[in-house]
């Protein structure tokens, strides 16, 4: 079974960055969990740095998951610095080719589910997360807080970014993206459901009744039990 290690950025006493009325720490916790359960529901084990507004040391992230034993990293963030700057960004460790790979996968999903304002690519950094993690690791700039046009995308597309984000690790990862099915609203359906309005021990009641409902434009039977 395939383990992946989920990292929000920032949490507890750390609020990250802070724009639009928003605050990173919120979203970067509520897309983690979201992709969660989507890799879940396709059987992969996931580890979660936190699953809550806790503080955690930026040096302890990658050690948790190499202790975990996982097969890929994947840290989520959002973006900040003017109110001009705009777009999604990945990133992997430099010179790390399955880093990098794992990093297009899910920066081409966000693209394809439109969830962008400028495609700001892929890039290399030597940030903790990336250099302190022993297996492929990716960490996504998802957007900017401090740009009105993208904190409408961070406040209102989160499950959507989770989507994308998990999609394109299932990719890395080798497994089909299996959509979520959708209630059947079948038109066609052969089952019926009677609903019996009274019960009558002389008969020229039951007729009595039957026949004001059909005056009412209510289809009936008599049924003698």
């Amino acid at each position: 079974m395939a383990k992946v290690w989920l990292d929000a950025g920032h949490g507890g006493n750390d609020p990250g960055a802070l724009g639009s009325g928003l605050k990173e720490k919120d979203i970067t916790l509520a897309i983690t969990l979201k992709a969660g359960k989507e890799l879940e529901r396709h059987g992969v084990k996931v580890g979660y740095t936190r699953k809550n507004d806790k503080t955690v040391n930026l040096n302890s992230r990658g050690p948790l998951a190499n202790k975990y034993g996982a097969d890929v990293f994947v840290s989520i963030h959002t973006n900040a610095h003017n109110s001009n700057a705009q777009g999604v960004e990945t990133y992997s460790f430099p010179n790390s080719k399955n880093g990098a790979r794992l990093a297009k996968f899910i920066q081409d999903e966000v693209l394809k589910a439109k969830l962008y304002t400028k495609n700001r690519g892929i890039k290399t950094a030597n940030f903790a997360v990336l250099r302190q993690s022993k297996m492929p690791a990716a960490l996504i700039e998802t957007a900017f807080i401090t740009n009105k046009q993208d904190a409408q995308l961070l406040k209102n597309k989160q499950n959507e970014f989770a989507t994308a984000i998990a999609k394109g690790i299932l990719k890395y990862l080798g497994i089909n993206y299996k959509p979520v099915k959708k209630p059947s609203n079948n038109s066609n359906s052969k089952e019926l459901y009677k609903v019996q309005v009274g019960a009558f021990s002389n008969k020229a009641n039951a007729e009595k009744l039957s026949n004001e409902l059909k005056k009412k434009g209510y289809s009936n039977f008599i049924k003698k039990e």
